[in-house]
């Protein structure tokens, strides 16, 4: 079986190739329009094709790699053997993965502030029948959670304009989620209770924010907007997918009871 490093992680230079690798993804970046920032890492596997991802044992195990801006780098020298790889990649990068078929990841509870919001966005990519190259491997990045747009509009009673001291919340979604690395699937985690998420403000009138996938079958309350001392709560069901964008459109009122949630249309990519 190839071997791209011993077991005591030395690097084993065979054929005196160095692993390398170009990162993508699909637009609508954490914080920008941009892709990867600098400083992000990513965590790479590697086995032989034919093989099975495991937690330990493969070609590459968990080999982090850093972004410093236009190349993606190492902590140690890795290299290429002979025969054709499978490649399993994900993003944020993690120090110990517990279970490459069931890894636990949640995302966070306060994404108001840039940080907690790009460390939710989870990303993973895969890459079959590799081979030994003088090139680096380009490996294309897609979001495996789901992402909340709520847009805020007035009603016809609702006087002046829509408050920028706005918070919004989304309410009963379990934020704990099971992902299987191999495949890139996500489920939410069943043993988790239900949590609250600040979502992250774009503007006085558009917050977003990631969510594991999941569905919401029965109503109950969704999302809560807050300004100047008045809480408008509402309830709602909703398919969050995987790797879909949702929009929700809440029309405030000057009666609170009488504020109105719509959930919108979806799109895969989230584009």
């Amino acid at each position: 079986m190839p071997v791209a490093c011993s077991s005591d992680n030395a690097p084993v230079n065979n054929n005196e190739k160095e692993i390398a690798f170009i990162c993508d993804y699909d637009r609508a970046s954490r914080t920008t329009d941009t892709n990867f920032e600098n400083n992000d890492k990513i965590g790479i596997y590697m086995v032989a094709e034919g093989a099975s991802l495991q937690l330990g044992g493969n070609e590459l195990n968990n080999e982090l790699f850093s972004f410093n801006g236009s190349a993606w780098t190492s902590s140690r020298k890795t290299y290429w053997d002979n025969g054709k790889h499978t490649i399993y990649a994900y993003y944020p990068y993690a120090a110990k993965v517990n279970d490459t078929e069931d890894y636990t990841f949640a995302v966070a509870s306060d994404q108001s502030a840039t940080e907690g919001y790009a460390a939710s966005d989870f990303l993973w990519s895969s890459k079959e029948g590799v081979e030994a190259s003088a090139d680096p491997v380009r490996l294309s990045f897609s979001h495996r959670m789901s992402k909340a747009i709520v847009k805020l509009e007035k009603s016809e009673d609702f006087e002046g304009e829509i408050p920028g001291d706005c918070e919004v919340y989304i309410h009963s979604t379990v934020a704990t989620a099971s992902i299987n690395l191999a495949t890139g699937g996500v489920s939410k985690d069943s043993y988790s209770g239900t949590s609250t998420i600040r979502a992250r403000k774009i503007s006085n009138t558009e917050f977003q924010a990631i969510v594991v996938p999941q569905n919401i079958e029965s109503r109950r309350p969704l999302v809560e907007v807050v300004s100047q001392g008045v809480s408008y709560l509402m309830e709602g069901k909703i398919s969050f997918k995987q790797g879909y964008c949702h929009t929700l459109v809440v029309t405030l009122s000057k009666n609170p009871t009488q504020t109105k949630i719509e959930i919108g249309g979806s799109i895969g990519g989230w584009n």
